[in-house]
């Protein structure tokens, strides 16, 4: 556990988050800076079309369904407890870093999404495969890498997409409303063995009914919160960008907290959240049937905007406004005080989590089935569905320390292998962008 707790500081630290921004901040240049550049058609594209039907052939499922699904593994329980908790540990002006984190990882998921598509493998049957394991191994042609990528995706999904989540859930259930853990991991296991017993396309509808929902549920529901401290909001914008950069954060942050802490806590807590780079959410978008990568491209960058920019931003616009994280030290404590002042409000946050939860545990779960089947075969895919029912039912009832320092040890890691892929590809990411907005035709690579 001290080896894994060593990792861990590597993997999740400083120097880390650098490369993260690095990596992002080179794609942005290799592309054009085209989260800026073609906004306008970033979102035509996506948010403007969403009931358009699939174009193009190859892949299972709708641009926007492959979105709902990469959408529902990243807004999980982080983007409302763990925003908390970067306020907690690095002060108001850990949400600037988080924001800039945000906008270099359009870029980043745009090129993640893209190479997905681009890259991935068509089966006779129909179905389709792609991610990282399959960029790495058919675009560098290292597939012992794109399996060292799998194999930490395959794990690490046990515990962030998993444990972590029940246990989240069963706790704040269980103190708010009383339901006791077991019961709550049991309908968790059961949701998740139904759906993901339907393959992908079950997978999609799942997420297409639920993702949908609880952002708009979660939305009406922190405004509400902020329009109750409304009076507080122009200093509470004030403190993010005071905060940013005094080198104490003394004024609107906490005191002591060190610019150094301060870029870890919102940095890492963007790149956690938006997974941008960890290369998680190109496993569901190269399930999508598009006429041109680029196109799915233009989702990725949209699903970093929503999780990070929107959902992110409204949950640390609750909690400043309310002002009662300063003497706080539990992140959901203060999360919960923070909706307190509404009856109303504070009883709707568990059914909201509850939605966070199950569309975070599904699609974590058909990221490590495709994960696993990468490695294994087409025989792994129903054994390691067991598990991770199974998991979901005994995540409830205890912390499973262990498993989850392994399973946030694995996930960084996944970030290693991408990352290089990411960077090594990049010209062919800037050849595709190039193509598609010269009307070139898109052809896969043998």
């Amino acid at each position: 556990m001290n080896v894994i707790e060593w990792i861990n500081g590597w993997v999740w630290g400083f120097e880390m988050m650098l490369v993260f921004l690095a990596v992002g901040l080179y794609l942005s240049i290799v592309t054009g800076f085209i989260q800026f550049t073609r906004l306008g058609i970033i979102f035509r594209e996506t948010l403007g079309a969403i009931r358009e039907r699939a174009l193009g052939s190859g892949g299972e499922i709708s641009p926007f369904q492959a979105t709902m699904i990469a959408l529902g593994a990243t807004l999980g329980s982080g983007n409302i407890v763990g925003v908390t908790t970067a306020i907690l540990i690095g002060g108001p002006g850990a949400i600037f870093w988080m924001w800039m984190a945000a906008l270099v990882g359009m870029a980043t998921k745009f090129a993640e999404a893209t190479l997905a598509v681009h890259y991935r493998q068509q089966f006779a049957d129909g179905s389709v495969s792609g991610g990282p394991m399959y960029y790495i191994a058919r675009g560098l042609g290292l597939p012992w890498l794109g399996g060292l990528f799998a194999a930490f995706a395959a794990v690490a999904a046990f515990g962030i997409g998993n444990v972590v989540q029940v246990s989240a859930l069963s706790g704040a259930l269980n103190s708010n409303i009383g339901i006791p853990p077991a019961w709550t991991g049991l309908f968790a296991g059961a949701v998740v063995a139904y759906v993901l017993g339907g393959g992908v396309k079950r997978i999609a509808s799942f997420a297409q009914a639920l993702v949908p929902l609880m952002i708009g549920l979660y939305l009406i529901v922190a405004t509400l919160a902020i329009l109750m401290n409304i009076a507080h909001l122009p200093a509470a914008f004030l403190s993010i960008f005071q905060g940013a950069f005094n080198l104490q954060a003394g004024f609107g942050g906490a005191v002591g907290v060190t610019m150094v802490e301060m870029i870890k806590a919102g940095v890492g807590r963007g790149v956690f959240s938006n997974e941008a780079g960890l290369g998680s959410a190109p496993i569901a978008h190269a399930q999508a049937q598009v006429d041109h990568p680029v196109r799915q491209g233009f989702w990725g960058a949209v699903e970093v905007f929503l999780d990070t920019i929107v959902i992110n931003t409204f949950t640390a616009l609750v909690v400043l406004s309310a002002g009662n994280w300063m003497g706080g030290s539990e992140s959901f404590d203060v999360l919960m005080g923070s909706f307190g002042a509404i009856g109303p409000l504070r009883a709707l946050m568990p059914i909201v989590l509850s939605l966070f939860v199950f569309t975070t545990l599904i699609s974590w779960a058909f990221y490590g089935e495709e994960a696993a089947a990468f490695l294994f075969g087409e025989g792994i895919r129903w054994p390691y569905r067991l598990s991770f029912s199974v998991l979901a039912f005994v995540g409830g009832l205890g912390s499973f320390g262990a498993l989850v320092m392994v399973s946030d040890t694995m996930n960084g890691l996944m970030a290693v292998p991408n990352l290089i892929a990411l960077v090594l590809l990049s010209g062919v990411v800037a050849r595709l962008t190039r193509g598609f907005f010269a009307g070139d035709p898109w052809s896969p690579p043998e």
